[in-house]
């Protein structure tokens, strides 16, 4: 009963670029329930440890087109679900309540974490007064042109918060403004390449021929020095970039 883990997946209650009116469309619902389904939720599937909850978090006014778009697929696991925004704390309360520790893990419903990231997690021993674990290291994909590249950020949206569940129940969270918020938190930076990173044809807020053009680094893993972001090698030889996805989303 030492930690509690939680996936936190903003699916359309966050304001986006300012266009939230959009993710409250049934257009875009179904569509970005497709790509959950497709991606995100093989993630979750494919995590060699199932001890966790992830809830896929929506705007209370889209729960009927949420529900109708469900009915289109199989149930989900029982440890994934759907929930409304303004349910999410009452229910991660009820989960942490008897651990000493909350790790909420972050992850958008279009992205993908290794298939080891959970056990990551649970193997993990932090430091005292860490508030975030810190993924800088991963892929960028574009599933339009099935195109994979190495890719770093400083300050990834990958990351995991730490919290002392007695502080969390009494109201305490973490403050992080703007996306550089997660490293100015006291953190720790795990080395491994953890994420997939998805550009697709509806994500407006990362496009893949953008992120091509920052300066490109052959080893941006390890050569990173004072970079923001950096887009690396693209990975081409066909049969390495399927092994690179199965360990992400599963083989077919």
């Amino acid at each position: 009963m030492h930690k509690k883990i939680i996936v936190y997946i903003p699916f359309n209650n966050m304001n986006v670029l300012g266009k939230g009116y959009i993710a409250l469309t049934k257009e875009w619902i179904d569509k970005r329930i497709s790509i959950f389904m497709n991606y995100t939720l093989k993630s979750l599937k494919n995590q060699t440890n199932q001890d966790f909850i992830a809830y896929v978090v929506y705007h209370v006014k889209s729960k009927s087109l949420i529900e109708q778009a469900l009915l289109k697929y199989p149930s989900i696991p029982s440890n994934i679900n759907f929930i409304a925004h303004d349910s999410y704390e009452k229910a991660v309360n009820e989960h942490i309540v008897r651990y000493k520790y909350f790790y909420e893990v972050h992850l958008h419903s279009d992205d993908m974490y290794h298939k080891t990231f959970i056990k990551q997690l649970k193997n993990y021993n932090h430091k005292d007064g860490t508030a975030v674990l810190i993924c800088q290291n991963g892929y960028i994909y574009d599933s339009i042109n099935n195109r994979l590249a190495r890719y770093f950020n400083f300050s990834s949206s990958f990351n995991c918060f730490i919290y002392n569940v007695e502080d969390y129940i009494k109201g305490h969270k973490h403050k992080v403004e703007g996306w550089m918020g997660a490293i100015r938190l006291p953190n720790e930076k795990l080395r491994k390449p953890n994420y997939i990173n998805h550009c697709h044809d509806i994500n407006s807020a990362f496009v893949f021929e953008t992120e091509s053009k920052r300066n490109k680094i052959k080893d941006v893993w390890n050569d990173n020095q004072g970079a923001k972001a950096l887009f690396g090698k693209e990975i081409t030889y066909e049969k390495e970039k399927k092994k690179i996805l199965e360990d992400y989303i599963g083989g077919e």
